[in-house]
Formats: C-alpha cells, sequence, structure tokens
C-alpha cells in the first residue's frame, strides 16, 4: 500500500470525516490501490460521526451494485442518496421499487427525477415502465442493460424472496415470471428461488406461470441434481400427472412420464418429506396407471397414515375394517379411523358410530342414577357408566373385564369366560366416541385395578353380578334400557364382521373411501 494511501487511513481513524468517506469508497469500488472489500467500507462509511452525511449515502448508492446493496442492507442508504439528488440512487431505487412495490408510480416517480438529473438511459425506462401492464417488465431491464450494477438476473431472486417472505400473493408471481424472462438458462440461484416460488404457489388459487414448462423441468432437475427433496416433491407430482392447487402438472412438466415421477416422489420421501407417501399411494392405485400396483399402494397408504396425513388415516381404517376377518384387524382399522376422527373428520367419526350400539334416554338421568349406584357398588356403577358409553348389551356390560379392556381408541369386549356360545362369546372392538367415554373408562379401568383383590366377594359371578344389578335398578327405580343397548346375535355378529358392516355401512363407508 502507498504511503499516501496509509496516511488516508491514519486521518479516517483519527476522526477526519473526508478521510473516512474516501477511505470507504475506495473499499467498495477496489480503486487507487485499495482491494475490493465491501464490508470493510461499509464500516468506514456507518460510523457515527458520518452516516448522516448525504455524501456518504450517495458514496454507497454509487459504489455498489444494486443486488450488493439489498444483500448487505443498504437501503436506507440509497433512499438517502436519491433524496440527495444522486441520478444513480434515483434509477436504482426506481427499480427496486417496481420490483417490491405494488404502486408502479412511486417507480417512475423515482425514474423521473433520474431523468431530471441526467442519467441518460432514465427517460427510456420511464417510457418501458408506463407500456408494462404488470410492472416489472423485463423492458425494463433491458432498456438499462445492466447499466451502474443494475443486473436483473441478480437483482429479480432478492426481490422474489422478500415478497416469499411476505407473503405477498401479487407480487410473487409477477417477479417469478420476470425472473423466468429476464434470466437466460439454467442458474443455481434462479433454480431454487424458482423452486420455493412454486412450492408458495401450492397454496394460492390462481397462478399463472407465462415461461415454457421445458423450462420449469429444467430448472427444477437442476434441483433434484443438487439434492433438493422440494423440488424432486414436485417435479415427481407434475411428471405423474398430479395437480397441486393452483399448480397445474402441465406447467411445469412438458408431458408425463409416470416411472421417473414415482421415483422421484419416491426420493423426496425418503427425504423426509411424507406427503410424498400419499402421492405415491395415488399413482400406484390407480388401475389405469403404468404403474399401478395394489401391495405397493396399500404399502405407500400405511407410511402416509404413519407421517400423519389425515385422509390417508381414513382411508387406511376404512380398509382395514372393510376386509377384517379377526379382532387384531379390528382393532388395527378403529385405530386408525379414531387417529383422523380425533383431527376432525366427519367420515371417520361417522364409521365409528356405526360400530357403537344406541342406548336410550336422556344422559342425565342416567348420570344421577349411575352417582347414586356408586354408594352402594362403586363395580356396578362402572360397569353401567362403561355400558352406556360403549354401547353394551346386558351380556357385555356385566362379563367385560374393564381393567384389561382399555385401548387408546376405546375397549375390547370378550372373550366372555360365562358364555359357551360363540356368536355371543366372540371378542368384540368398541371405539370411544367423546373424550369424556374415553376419560371415564380409563378411571374406571383403574379402579377396578385398585380394587382387584376385593372384587371376587363383591362381583362375584355372571349370575350373582346379574341378581345384583337387578336388585340395585329395583332399589333405584330404574330400568336396564337406560344403560345397556339392545341388539340381536346377527346385528354383533356384523359389527365383528368387517365385510357385512361393510355392506351395512357401505354409503358412509363409500364417501369416506373418495373424500
Amino acid at each position: 500500500m502507498r504511503r499516501q494511501d496509509i496516511q488516508l487511513l491514519a486521518r479516517a481513524r483519527a476522526g477526519d470525516a473526508a478521510a473516512r468517506c474516501e477511505a470507504g469508497r475506495r473499499y467498495l469500488q477496489g480503486s487507487e490501490g485499495f482491494a475490493r472489500h465491501p464490508t470493510l467500507g461499509l464500516e468506514y462509511l456507518s460510523h457515527p460521526s458520518v452516516a448522516s452525511l448525504p455524501s456518504a449515502s450517495i458514496i454507497v448508492a454509487e459504489s455498489l451494485a444494486l443486488h450488493e446493496i439489498v444483500r448487505l442492507e443498504q437501503l436506507r442508504a440509497l433512499r438517502a442518496a436519491a433524496v440527495a439528488g444522486s441520478a444513480v440512487a434515483c434509477i436504482k431505487l426506481g427499480v427496486w421499487t417496481a420490483l417490491t412495490s405494488r404502486n408502479s408510480g412511486d417507480a417512475t416517480r423515482w425514474l423521473e427525477l433520474a431523468a431530471q438529473a441526467g442519467h441518460a438511459a432514465a427517460p427510456a425506462a420511464v417510457r418501458a415502465l408506463a407500456r408494462s401492464p404488470r410492472p416489472p417488465d423485463a423492458e425494463v431491464f433491458g432498456v438499462l442493460g445492466g447499466e451502474h450494477g443494475i443486473e436483473g438476473d441478480e437483482v429479480i431472486p432478492l426481490a422474489l424472496t422478500r415478497a416469499l417472505v411476505a407473503r405477498d400473493d401479487e407480487l410473487i408471481p409477477r417477479l417469478l415470471n420476470c425472473a423466468l424472462r429476464i434470466t437466460p438458462g439454467v442458474r443455481e440461484a434462479l433454480a431454487d428461488i424458482v423452486c420455493s416460488a412454486l412450492v408458495y404457489a401450492e397454496g394460492l388459487r390462481q397462478f399463472d406461470l407465462e415461461a415454457p414448462s421445458a423450462r420449469i423441468e429444467a430448472l427444477l432437475e437442476d434441483c433434484v441434481r443438487r439434492g433438493s427433496a422440494t423440488a424432486a416433491l414436485l417435479l415427481g407430482r407434475a411428471l405423474c400427472g398430479l395437480d397441486a392447487g393452483a399448480l397445474k402438472s402441465q406447467s411445469l412438466v412438458s408431458g408425463q412420464n409416470m416411472r421417473k415421477g414415482v421415483a422421484l416422489l419416491l426420493r423426496a420421501a425418503d427425504a423426509g418429506k411424507d406427503e410424498a407417501w400419499m402421492l405415491l399411494y395415488s399413482a400406484h392405485s390407480d388401475n389405469h396407471a403404468s404403474v399401478a400396483n395394489p401391495q405397493m399402494a396399500r404399502f405407500f397408504l400405511e407410511k402416509a397414515a404413519l407421517a400423519g396425513a389425515l385422509i390417508a388415516q381414513r382411508r387406511l381404517g376404512a380398509l382395514i375394517l372393510r376386509s377384517a376377518h379377526s379382532l387384531h384387524e379390528s382393532e388395527q382399522g378403529i385405530h386408525w379411523l379414531h387417529q383422523a376422527a380425533q383431527r376432525g373428520d366427519d367420515h371417520a367419526m361417522r364409521l365409528l358410530r356405526s360400530l357403537v350400539l344406541p342406548v336410550a334416554g336422556p344422559e342425565g338421568e342416567a348420570a344421577g342414577l349411575i352417582a347414586e349406584i356408586r354408594r352402594d357398588d362403586p363395580w356396578m356403577a362402572c360397569r353401567l357408566r362403561t355400558a352406556r358409553d360403549f354401547g353394551l348389551t346386558k351380556l357385555e356390560g356385566l362379563s367385560v373385564d374393564v381393567a384389561t379392556a382399555v385401548r387408546p381408541w376405546g375397549l375390547v369386549v370378550g372373550p366372555n369366560p360365562f358364555i359357551t356360545q360363540a356368536k355371543l362369546s366372540t371378542p368384540r372392538a368398541i371405539p370411544a366416541l367423546t373424550a369424556e367415554a374415553a376419560q371415564s373408562l380409563r378411571r374406571s379401568a383403574a379402579f377396578f385395578e385398585q380394587a382387584r383383590p376385593d372384587a371376587a366377594p363383591m362381583e362375584g359371578d355372571l349370575r350373582k353380578r346379574s341378581v345384583r344389578l337387578r336388585h340395585l335398578l329395583a332399589r333405584h327405580g330404574a330400568e336396564e334400557s337406560l344403560f345397556f343397548a339392545e341388539a340381536r346375535s346377527t346385528t354383533l355378529e356384523t359389527l365383528r364382521q368387517g365385510t357385512k358392516w361393510a355392506f351395512h355401512v357401505r354409503q358412509p363407508l363409500r364417501m369416506a373411501l373418495a373424500a
């Protein structure tokens, strides 16, 4: 470094404002013996002794390219320089305002000020902006031609990133289409921001892409090559012909390719994009698709359900119950339907209700009688509460082992040790339709478990329980129908056998599988 340069830095450190500004300028521009170092240059120009000077702001605005000003968070200095009359600052601020503001009048005002200050390209930029029906337009950047550090392919992705952070539904599609028009070929920065914008577009009602689908496909493939699971999900879904919100598959790819699409979706799912499992299920469950495979479809549906997809949980539960031939299968089906119902799925709740027999009488009257009976026989009170909540028959209510019947989604009745007839003693899985029913069941189970040593002499066998119940109901003037459901053995058999149950609830089942 030359002696005069060292002396300049010494004066700057000593507090000379002019020296600080000059040192900052040379570092920003990399001129007159100084290596370019924007960060160090901004340190000199942001010092409290010079930060408020118009000359410092003008140096920042005129020395840095627009994309550098944005990245280094110097937009306040850019505005200050424009207000101070810098033509270069005015045109840079006009371009940035055109990109980030919905009101084109603000951008036009800054460009006109640049023209008045003598900027040669500003008048043409004003005319181009006025001709554009949806500014910003590629013509504006074409007129400027990269003058004074205004490179559209560098600036527009930054503006698009800010619009995505602000969730500006109007600016995002405009900026994306502008970026695709201005930036030629496939660049990593453009590909990444296009991928992010397309993900955001999935949640919009309308999103029109003006670029050719082959261009979008090439950008997404570049992201996939660099390991982007998000791009793999977008591209795989489009190649399978599956739309996502406002994004139509034909706007992203030039044609369908099911095998390639499935491979990309599998890559995305393996990388943690859980929504890909449901898309894989859709592709493999289509009997007309070239990749149709019922076994794979079922596997992907199970993965989607495990990942928390509500539709997958409901469909999987309905499919398992529809073909259930054992208690284990019934429990699995109810588990998944219960998961979906807890998240507010009406179709799943409708199917669960079909598994619970109705019990007559007002709840308030039943609750009052149970409270009275609890003082005489807490074991029987727990049985009556459980029977009413879960629609148990009298035989089921008196014989169920409440302590071991509890499941996360409800209870399992049976097998009945007191009955030899197979149709009457076969186990039955019953879901809890309300949180109150599940909580009451857990309390009853805890009571039975805690009082198990005293239960044998108090409860006895089924006959003793039946006699005890009859005496209690007579004492309190209650009817059995207030606590127990009435059902024939054929009805109970229908609830235990998946195929029979499916025929009985065929309409809500069809709706649950189609929704």
